[in-house]
């Protein structure tokens, strides 16, 4: 179970010894030391603590599954078949589970190792970007994204019961995330909009102002517009399809008159670049990058607009907020609301209630003309 290795380092000539003590179900266990009788100590207290019992026996069940077990099978079986976006959206909650508790036999996870993982999360913060010299650390997980990780762990091993990897639901005992408020509403004044599209406009990114825009006009996801094909936008029937949407449902919407205009230029620039590429790919999206292969990231670019623009506590999603939020100020039904975010229920759009007030019509066109008249010009 315990192995010791003698060793010695390169630059010094230093003699050490390595301590590895190995157990089917738990991440290796290592530890260096410079004489050989405390690394023999070492060794031996690790493994009395486990015969102690310190360590939960093994379930005959579980034994040999682990959770990268689970999340592998997952990955195959159940996750191909949701929307592309909560593909990604679970991949991030995979991967970090995979890395802090994948190595852990099922039968060694228990409600005070996953509470206490659980726990972490909530200093965690956005890892996703590496912080440049005296910038500030991010801010740490709001109970919502800590909520949405502990339910990824918790479909994870739901799953791993319904296929006779557990003996019972693992998560039994950990303490539900509650009391979440999901009800944003943040939208755009008249005077905080035309900053943020004359930023847009000076923006080094030639697509951005078109997106924002786009964003704006339909109250689409970012995912949703950036997701779209040349195939997907038919200017002469005045339809843009939206097919990556997150809820699996594909949706149509209609780009009002500025709208199109700035889709007219952009299909341009997109058919251009397609031409220019040597092998250009038969899927061409048309905000795509350079090598045509993907779509374009726009996230520095609207950073820097949203910063130059001194929008305070707002993201990209917000602009979908500011559409509801207009559509429910000019008289849109809840219904109408919901039908053109492509949202399935009214739950989503009920924030929007105390904004509405009657029933109208041509909401997008008329939308449009009154927002951005002036901005295509």
């Amino acid at each position: 179970m315990a192995t010791i290795e003698k060793r010695k380092q390169t630059a010094t000539g230093e003699t050490y010894y390595r301590v590895r003590v190995r157990i089917q179900g738990l991440p290796e266990k290592q530890k260096t030391f410079k004489r050989m009788t405390d690394a023999k100590l070492w060794a031996q207290q690790t493994e009395a603590a486990i015969r102690r019992g310190e360590v939960t026996n093994v379930v005959t069940k579980t034994k040999g599954k682990t959770l990268s077990d689970v999340i592998t099978r997952y990955r195959q079986e159940v996750l191909p078949h949701k929307a592309k976006s909560s593909q990604r959206a679970a991949e991030s909650y995979l991967k970090h589970w995979d890395a802090v508790l994948g190595k852990y036999g099922l039968s060694y996870l228990t409600p005070d190792l996953i509470s206490a993982e659980v726990a972490k999360l909530a200093q965690a913060g956005d890892t996703r970007r590496k912080l440049k010299a005296g910038e500030s650390p991010p801010k740490p997980k709001s109970r919502k994204t800590q909520k949405l990780y502990r339910d990824m762990l918790a479909v994870l091993l739901k799953n791993a019961k319904a296929w006779g990897w557990t003996p019972q639901n693992l998560m039994d005992g950990v303490n539900p995330i509650t009391n979440i408020r999901d009800e944003r509403t943040r939208f755009l004044s008249d005077e905080e909009r035309a900053r943020l599209l004359d930023a847009c406009k000076a923006s080094d990114n030639d697509y951005l102002f078109t997106v924002v825009v786009f964003a704006l006009s339909t109250g689409a996801r970012k995912s949703e517009i950036l997701g779209l094909t040349l195939a997907d936008v038919d200017l002469e029937r005045g339809a843009a399809v939206f097919r990556n949407t997150k809820n699996g449902d594909s949706r149509a919407a209609p780009p009002a008159r500025h709208l199109r205009e700035l889709l007219a230029d952009q299909i341009g620039k997109a058919e251009a670049l397609y031409a220019a590429l040597p092998n250009p790919p038969r899927t061409r999206f048309l905000f795509p990058r350079r090598d045509g292969l993907a779509p374009m990231d726009i996230r520095k670019a609207w950073e820097n607009a949203r910063d130059a623009a001194q929008l305070e506590d707002f993201r990209f999603h917000d602009l979908r907020h500011s559409t509801a939020s207009y559509l429910a100020m000019k008289g849109a039904s809840l219904v109408e609301i919901a039908e053109v975010l492509g949202h399935r229920t009214l739950q989503m759009v009920r924030r929007y209630a105390h904004l509405s007030e009657s029933h109208v019509k041509g909401l997008v066109e008329s939308l449009g003309e009154d927002i951005f008249a002036d901005e295509t010009q």
